[in-house]
């Protein structure tokens, strides 16, 4: 059986009230996944009103690792 090696993404979506929290959100997030010593490139970063929870917002963040 061979081994297959690509670069993976993770887009992950996080709700919180500031955009400080947005951000320890998502990257505690990405470290879960890529390990806690990972060094992450962020791809895409898009936050929005979060209609489910007033003064809160919704952010959708792609990461990838750092090869």
């Amino acid at each position: 059986m061979s081994v297959t090696s690509f670069p993976l993404t993770l887009r992950v979506t996080v709700s919180g009230a500031t955009p400080d929290e947005l951000r320890e959100k998502a990257r505690a997030q990405a470290l879960s996944f890529f390990g806690p010593s990972s060094e992450l490139d962020i791809i895409s970063a898009e936050a929005e009103s979060d209609e489910e929870r007033p003064d809160h917002y919704r952010a959708i963040v792609k990461f990838r690792r750092v090869a």
